[in-house]
């Protein structure tokens, strides 16, 4: 009997202290603060250009993401499409990533349907806004790195909505021609889009005037709507990724330095496609491009042409190596030195 009471007593002690212990983790549990969503630097889209987030520590429901704002953006999974201008956020438990839409600009995409670019389209704001994409795009891609030549020239080629007119040079500001700035060149860094531009401008020939804008041109002895000639585009898009080069020409020539000299020049005829990178340069006598994209089946080289303006060509492989007027591959390894977030494609 003595020992059925000290069973007893030992159960209900048991059970007391299995239920303290339990109100213990209960209040343990409850007490636990709620985590903060990590705050992502902002992301600017295009309108109807589509991102894909990282995937998310956080596991089941607080997995999903939502949008604060359906009407600029929407989210499926971890997919965002950009659906109008405006700013807002995307945020499930663990992260929350601010987004920017602008229709200022466009999804990369090779277009020949593109209108010239009207003179004075742009209002200061509108311009700037342009300039700081172009700023953000290089960054993303990694100042003076070959991803970020190629970023810029994919921007004025891609993703401004405009063709830029060929505009022969009237002179440059490398003491070997007409000393001439903005003039079928533009040796500063952002788009030559409005009239403050025209502070910078140190010296003229028949200008200053913007992109776009009517400007007498020697070499065809008329008015043409100021843009950019072969080599200029070139320069142009080095200067905004990082390097200066100084305001030179295409070349080759004996007694100067051009953007031919930038890099080890090899014949198309002789060089294999594993030889050619995105990013390198290709030219013909007094001429010069870029290639700013390959695939599996074509190469993509973005030129200021006198014939069809700022433009992109685009050819197969073998296109490229038989049949395509270019002379010479510029290999930019020592030039470029880094790749950067190259991509040598788009998305």
């Amino acid at each position: 009997m003595q020992d059925m009471k000290a069973l007893l007593v030992f159960l209900v002690i048991l059970l007391s202290l299995s239920g303290c212990e339990a109100e213990a983790e209960e209040r343990v549990f409850l007490d636990l603060p709620e985590r903060e969503a990590t705050e992502h630097e902002i992301i600017y889209l295009a309108k109807g250009e589509t991102y894909t987030l990282e995937a998310s520590s956080v596991s089941g429901v607080g997995n999903l993401y939502s949008s604060e704002d359906e009407d600029i953006l929407s989210v499926s999974g971890n997919t965002v499409t950009a659906l109008s201008p405006g700013k807002t956020a995307i945020e499930n438990s663990s992260d929350r990533y601010v987004f920017e839409v602008s229709d200022l600009y466009t999804p990369p995409a090779v277009n020949h349907e593109k209108e010239f670019l009207p003179c004075r389209r742009y209002s200061e704001e509108e311009a700037e806004y342009i300039d700081k994409i172009l700023a953000y795009e290089v960054e993303e891609a990694g100042p003076k790195t070959r991803a970020a030549a190629v970023a810029a020239a994919r921007f004025l080629l891609l993703r401004f909505p405009y063709k830029l007119s060929y505009f022969y040079e009237n002179g440059r500001l490398n003491g070997q021609l007409l000393e001439a700035d903005g003039e079928g060149r533009y040796y500063h860094r952002g788009l030559y889009l409005f009239e403050t531009k025209k502070e910078e401008i140190t010296a003229s020939v028949t200008g200053p005037e913007i992109w776009g804008c009517p400007l007498y041109e020697y070499e065809r002895d008329k008015k043409v709507d100021n843009g950019l000639d072969c080599s200029g585009f070139i320069s142009w898009v080095l200067l905004n990724a990082g390097y200066d080069t100084g305001d030179i020409g295409a070349g080759p020539s004996n007694d100067i330095t051009d953007l031919t000299d930038l890099g080890e020049k090899a014949s198309v005829k002789d060089i294999a496609m594993e030889d050619i990178r995105t990013g390198d340069l290709v030219g013909l006598e007094g001429h010069i491009g870029i290639i700013i994209g390959m695939d599996e089946e074509y190469i993509y080289i973005g030129e200021a042409y006198w014939v069809k303006d700022l433009q992109v060509r685009v050819y197969t492989y073998e296109e490229f190596l038989t049949k395509a007027e270019w002379d010479y591959v510029i290999r930019m390894d020592t030039f470029y030195k880094n790749d950067g977030n190259l991509k040598d494609a788009w998305e």
